[in-house]
């Protein structure tokens, strides 16, 4: 028997683990980047970046706080948007944890912190697919799997909004990593490379996650699901290996050609630099082209998943159309009578 949309089901005590088990690893996070940030103010120079660092920290502590609340209240696209950050929050942990990508993870308290936030972040995401969980998921899943109607709209703007913006950005730091591989004058290169390092420490990351969340929330919360067509699922992998191709890579040559550039290195040095970052921006656009043809065309159809999904939820059935009288049946006078009147 279905229960009523009225019908509230208590949660298993598998998704109140994995509820508790993502607050504590979010509060070790969060107690890790203050630890960080506070090292930053002052010291290094660049309390900009540490600033923006500090509002990115604030902005995923609302949303995975956001997030967890719906996954509780049983709405698929909240244990989607969980795992999905919840595993990228491990990777870059891990990253940062052998100092790799940027943000090394540095201190006994940060190291201890980052562990326990990685072991929590794991937990929570098993409990959330252990069997009780899944079942109670599939129970109340109809009544509040998809996203409200203005909720859709909000994130259907915010996503074609930072989508337009990263590839902007991405074609702005194309240009002036150009620039940088041709010019032979130093002051050049370096109000290049300076530019390219504050657009990268404010926009470049944010912007490319918050394409993948806005993203995420607009597919699995709505009826093109996350993983049920070609095209939605190719743009879902498709930003994720780009989001860390910037972080990986674009972001390492950046820092790199900047400090170059600081230390008063030769043009020729810096420019072996620049070539290969120029080249990964090119890569960048185009991807990021591709991905805009695939949202306009919507190509390649269902997944084999997506096939069998569709196979195995019931069809709605279709109301019965009510038939409509022809206009002779409210006629109350006979069709002879109307037309002895039209004679008239």
């Amino acid at each position: 028997m279905n229960p009523s949309k009225d019908t509230v089901i208590a949660p298993p005590v598998a998704i109140m683990f994995a509820y508790w088990s993502v607050i504590v690893g979010t509060v070790a996070a969060l107690l890790s980047n203050v630890l960080e940030l506070t090292g930053k103010y002052g010291s290094s120079g660049n309390d900009l970046g540490a600033t923006t660092d500090l509002v990115l920290t604030i902005a995923f502590i609302a949303m995975f706080g956001f997030f967890v609340e719906m996954m509780r209240k049983g709405r698929q696209w909240g244990r989607v948007m969980l795992t999905i950050f919840g595993l990228l929050g491990l990777m870059f942990t891990v990253l940062g944890l052998f100092g790799i990508a940027g943000r090394p993870i540095d201190g006994t308290a940060q190291v201890i912190l980052g562990v326990i936030g990685a072991l929590a972040s794991v937990a929570g995401v098993a409990f959330m697919y252990l069997p009780a969980a899944n079942a109670w998921f599939r129970t109340v899943r109809e009544p509040s799997r998809v996203v409200s109607q203005p909720l859709r709209k909000v994130m259907l703007t915010a996503h074609v909004a930072i989508s337009v913006g990263w590839l902007g950005l991405i074609m702005g730091m194309l240009a002036m990593a150009i620039t940088a591989v041709l010019t032979d004058d130093p002051r050049t290169q370096y109000s290049v490379y300076d530019m390219m390092n504050l657009l990268d420490q404010i926009f470049l990351g944010m912007t490319s996650l918050f394409a993948l969340l806005t993203g995420v929330v607009g597919a699995a919360g709505t009826k093109w699901h996350l993983m049920r067509r070609h095209w939605v699922a190719t743009k879902f992998v498709t930003t994720v290996l780009v989001m860390i191709f910037g972080f990986g890579v674009i972001h390492q040559l950046i820092l790199t050609a900047y400090n170059q550039v600081l230390a008063g290195a030769p043009v020729e040095e810096v420019r072996q630099t620049g070539i290969p970052l120029a080249i990964c921006s090119g890569l960048a656009v185009c991807i990021l082209i591709f991905m805009t043809a695939v949202s306009t065309y919507k190509p390649w159809g269902m997944t084999r998943y997506g096939q069998r999904r569709q196979r195995s939820e019931p069809r709605k059935a279709s109301r019965p159309r009510r038939e409509t009288p022809s206009p002779v049946e409210h006629v109350d006078a006979p069709p002879v009578s109307v037309a002895n009147g039209l004679r008239r």
